[in-house]
């Protein structure tokens, strides 16, 4: 039996550090403000090199990823295990919807500004 645990542990470490640029968990501090104001039911995701899935379940519901590589846009698979981690199709994220108006102000390991049309989003890691 400790022989099998053991197994099973050693096949999740390799699993996770094999996907680890396409594994999104969540970011219990995180949180999403627009124009100063802080968005409600708004859940961060963040994965190993710091790029940040947004998902909102109230109204208006969205789905948004934002990579280094500006990348910014509706994920076309994502696989989630709710408000714990979420797994995305590829490295980078293949996006249904791109978004071309919004565009990536600063990104680091604790924030992300950007600016959609008018509107400045800020997402706080950490």
């Amino acid at each position: 039996m400790k022989k099998l645990i053991l197994f099973l542990i050693l096949v999740f470490i390799i699993f996770v550090a094999y996907n680890r640029q396409r594994l999104y968990l969540r970011d219990p501090f995180g949180g999403v403000t627009h124009n100063g104001v802080k968005e409600d039911g708004a859940q961060v995701f963040i994965n190993y090199s710091n790029d940040v899935l947004l998902e909102n379940d109230r109204a208006p519901a969205y789905i948004k990823i934002i990579q280094h590589n500006d990348h910014i846009g509706v994920p076309v698979s994502l696989k989630c295990v709710h408000f714990i981690v979420c797994l995305a199709d590829a490295n980078p994220v293949t996006l249904l919807l791109p978004e071309s108006n919004a565009t990536i102000e600063t990104m680091d390991g604790k924030a992300v500004t950007l600016h959609e049309g008018k509107q400045q989003t800020t997402i706080s890691l950490r």
